[in-house]
């Protein structure tokens, strides 16, 4: 009998149930963007052609590797077709998609939920999250015929919008792909039901079960995981961090303010307001920093996302300094802070090198940028007290200009360069450093050029009111006024043009002496600054405010470097027209290298088709190993034949029973043969037996009679392996239509005569059990059977 689930009509009904669970869930996405129908039109059309393509493909019997690949092909070039309009994969083409897919990423990190008109959408992100959505529903409900487990995909899915945004999704929404679900598994378990007991051509079974009952069950199932899963985040304490452009894990929930905004507020104040006092008895402490920014989205400096568990207090000791090689030297210092009621932060202030800090369990630290961050919504520093010890360290110019570049060392998100930042920025930044040799040369002649060379002059009426945004970089370079917050940022995003890791940092500039020998840092101190990191010495500071903001520049800046016997970097000697322009590297050296070439990653995509190539040649192993095993046995006699036999059977899963005579095992394979079909129409349980294939039978019974005449006749006859190639053929035809599907697939591509698997012969005594012969039992009957 056929079971309803290879008609393709049945593949047909599933694979739409499995599509609109899975697009309905992806529905849930649309808090995330303003325009979403975007993105769910196509990919509900996306996602027709995918379920159809593989309902086709599984009606067609196709292995489960071409039905998923072929998916994700298609999947891929319906994506592709859709972001560029073309799903034809060419140079020009790709590359479109790829300056898309980088502007999507950009405006996730940048921009909270929803993502507004106007800036460049996550359309890309969300297609190929969908898409991807619909494939794993697709496989695991209908290739692997789990629905059940496509459960875990859908919730996943679902809560993608509850852990961006903090937002729950709407009842209605959770209530359809609910139904749908349910559906899938009532479905499947009904086909996986009505196949019990039920025999071929009409017949009476000798067993049966109610399917509604079943029915009912599968029901229950499937609303018990579906409570579970309302039910159990409930109960279950998690965490989601938000650190104020987008989300990152954590262990509890943290928001944090926007230092930056902090920054312009108290410089736009008139009056000077006490914040807060240091008492140490070590160097007088300026730069006490705050925040790090260190994610630039084309407009402003962002923190970026972090990643904070709970095992990083601040309450104890710190992980080794960043990149400081342990050779630098260093003196350390104990500071203790008192912070006043009008300094409420959720950033803390310290030392940009700290080694320990005792701030409570409500503080943690960010292990890549080193800063404090509040714990909890209602913990800041207003009337807080904390220690922390701070390393002062000694910079050496010459070993930070022999320095490699850094550019591997550190996060990607230090490196980062935004495709919308104007070429007239990158193009200034090569000028500007054109005769510097080195990288930090550069970042000399950069702080160098703000400070003094360039024209610029510091103006605190230029500062933006709160809430603003910053000021666009292109008209600050232009006018070359402005306040600490645009040169620090401006510095910062060049020297990430030149290919050195850069970020910026928050926080006060000098303190004055109080009354009680404490310093005092006010809020006409705050102030901001870039720091760049140079392997063996990690993230240091430099000043490109001018003199009236910021007297004295750290020595090591202005330091003269003796001439190196190396070629300049190539940004140094590139005419204008060739320098990096919007969408190519971030590092010159990297830039002049590719200006001629494609943006196309041919290395990795090169890479990853062979590894793909290599993966074939190692699945296909079997199959070659196996057909070049069969051509020498029909080369050679009526033994190699029969051995040939032996292997078939046990690649479609059959024990071969052993130290039997010809007659006793071609009798054990005459009740394995099945009626051969070749329209498709394979039953799940075929009919087996001698009468269900007579002419394999006869065919079979040619080949016992040949092997026993060349074994045992009183003169041998030879007998030629091509001579009964088309008995052999037979025999094999009815052999595999006595077995399902799936395991004539697994003989022909994973053959157990070549890979092994474990098999058991199991043999029926009078009472119908099925036992396993012992040792004595099988040499008796070894001995019977030769001569029987």
């Amino acid at each position: 009998m056929r079971s309803t689930w290879s008609t393709l009509p049945h593949q047909l009904r599933i694979a739409g149930i499995a599509l609109l669970a899975a697009w309905t869930t992806v529905l849930s996405w649309r808090v995330l963007t303003e325009g979403f129908a975007e993105v769910a039109i196509p990919l509900l059309l996306i996602g027709v052609v995918l379920a159809g393509a593989g309902a086709v493909a599984r009606w067609s019997r196709l292995p489960l590797l071409a039905v998923v690949s072929g998916q994700l092909v298609v999947g891929a070039l319906l994506v592709l077709g859709t972001t560029t309009g073309s799903p034809i994969p060419t140079p020009d083409n790709v590359d479109a998609f790829m300056v898309a897919l980088r502007d999507a990423l950009e405006t996730s990190r940048s921009y909270a939920a929803p993502v507004q008109v106007g800036v460049p959408p996550v359309h890309p992100l969300l297609l190929i999250g969908g898409t991807l959505v619909v494939l794993l529903v697709d496989l695991i409900a209908c290739t692997l015929r789990r629905a059940p487990v496509s459960g875990l995909v859908l919730l996943a899915a679902y809560t993608l919008p509850v852990a961006v945004t903090g937002d729950a999704v709407s009842w209605w929404l959770f209530a359809v792909v609910a139904a749908l679900f349910l559906t899938l598994v009532f479905i499947q378990h009904s086909d996986h039901v009505t196949s019990w007991g039920r025999a071929p051509d009409g017949e009476k079974g000798s067993f049966s079960v109610r399917t509604g009952a079943i029915g009912n069950t599968a029901l229950a199932l499937g609303a018990t995981a579906i409570a579970l899963a309302v039910v159990v985040p409930v109960a279950v304490p998690t965490m989601s961090m938000s650190v104020f452009d987008g989300n990152g894990p954590g262990t509890r929930e943290v928001e944090v303010q926007d230092p930056m905004v902090d920054l312009r507020r108290d410089l736009r104040r008139g009056e000077d307001i006490p914040l807060l006092w240091v008492t140490t008895s070590g160097p007088r402490p300026t730069y006490l920093r705050i925040s790090v920014l260190s994610r630039f989205n084309g407009s402003q400096w962002t923190p970026g996302d972090r990643e904070i568990p709970e095992s990083q207090a601040a309450s104890g000791a710190l992980p080794p300094l960043d990149g400081v090689a342990v050779d630098v030297p260093r003196r350390q210092f104990k500071y203790d802070v008192r912070v006043g009621p009008d300094f409420a932060s959720s950033w803390l202030p310290t030392a940009a090198q700290t080694t320990r800090i005792a701030a409570g369990s409500d503080w943690r630290y960010d292990l890549d940028t080193r800063d404090v961050i509040a714990a909890r919504d209602d913990v800041t520093t207003a009337d807080s007290t904390y220690d922390y010890t701070g390393v002062q360290l000694t910079y050496d110019a010459e070993r930070m200009n022999s320095a490699v570049s850094g550019a591997g060392s550190v996060a990607g998100i230090f490196t980062e360069v935004p495709s919308s930042l104007s070429n007239e920025i990158r193009r200034l930044a090569a000028s500007v450093t054109a005769d510097a040799p080195t990288r930090f040369q550069k970042a000399q002649v950069l702080q160098q050029w703000f400070r003094e060379d360039g024209g610029f002059r510091y103006d605190i009426n230029q500062v933006p009111s709160a809430g603003d945004g910053s000021a666009d970089l292109l008209a600050f370079l232009n006018d070359r006024v402005g306040y600490c917050e645009q040169f620090a940022a401006s510095m910062a995003i060049m020297t990430r043009v030149l290919g050195i890791p850069s970020r910026v940092a928050v926080g006060f500039l000098e303190p004055e002496r109080a009354t009680n020998g404490s310093w005092e840092f006010s809020s006409r101190d705050l102030h901001a600054w870039p720091e760049l990191y140079f392997p063996g010495s990690g993230w240091v500071r430099f000043e490109p405010t001018p003199p009236a903001r910021a007297s004295q520049p750290p020595d090591y800046t202005e330091a003269q470097i003796d001439p190196v016997p190396q070629a300049p970097t190539p940004s140094a000697g590139r005419p204008a027209e060739e320098l990096p322009d919007r969408g190519e590297e971030a590092d010159a050296v990297a830039a002049a290298d590719e200006t001629d070439g494609s943006s196309i990653p041919w290395v990795p995509i090169l890479a990853g088709l062979l590894g793909l190539a290599l993966v074939a040649l190692l699945l296909l192993t079997p199959r070659l190993v196996r057909t070049a095993r069969r051509g020498r046995r029909l080369d050679g006699g009526i033994e190699d034949l029969w051995v040939e036999l032996r292997d078939v059977a046990r690649d479609l899963g059959h024990a071969w029973p052993e130290g039997r005579s010809p007659r006793r095992a071609g009798e054990w394979l005459g009740r394995l043969l099945a009626t051969p079909v070749h329209d498709g129409s394979r039953p799940d349980r075929p009919r087996r037996g001698r009468d269900q294939a007579p002419e394999a039978a006869q065919a079979l019974d040619r080949i016992v009679a040949a092997l026993e005449r060349s074994r045992y006749a009183r003169d041998p006859e030879t007998f030629t392996a091509e001579g009964l190639a088309g008995d052999l053929t037979l025999v094999e035809e009815s052999l595999t239509a006595g077995v399902t599907s799936r395991e004539a697939r697994r003989a022909a591509w994973w053959p157990a005569s070549v890979v092994g698997r474990r098999t058991r012969l199991r043999l029926r005594t009078r009472s119908g059990r099925a036992t396993t012969p012992t040792t004595d039992q099988e040499s008796t009957r070894t001995v019977d059977e030769l001569v029987g």
